[in-house]
């Protein structure tokens, strides 16, 4: 594995990092390699399909009837 040097970072920036890191139970060097990952894979964009996709398999959430018996 490669190591990355980021040279001039502002203190808050690294603070501000480290918070996050914290908040979500990461060390910074965790934190920042699974950033780096998000970056190096984008999501694609959402397309009409994707939207088509998700109301056909939501479109009886507002049902009460159907949500009833979700909870049963």
């Amino acid at each position: 594995m490669t190591d990355i040097l980021i040279r001039n970072v502002d203190d808050e920036v690294i603070a501000r990092i480290d918070d996050q890191a914290q908040s979500l139970g990461m060390s910074r060097s965790e934190y920042l390699r699974q950033q780096l990952k998000t970056i190096a894979h984008p999501r694609g964009r959402t397309t009409r399909a994707d939207l088509d996709r998700f109301s056909a398999l939501a479109g009886d959430l507002l049902d009460d009837e159907v949500m009833a018996k979700a909870w049963d």
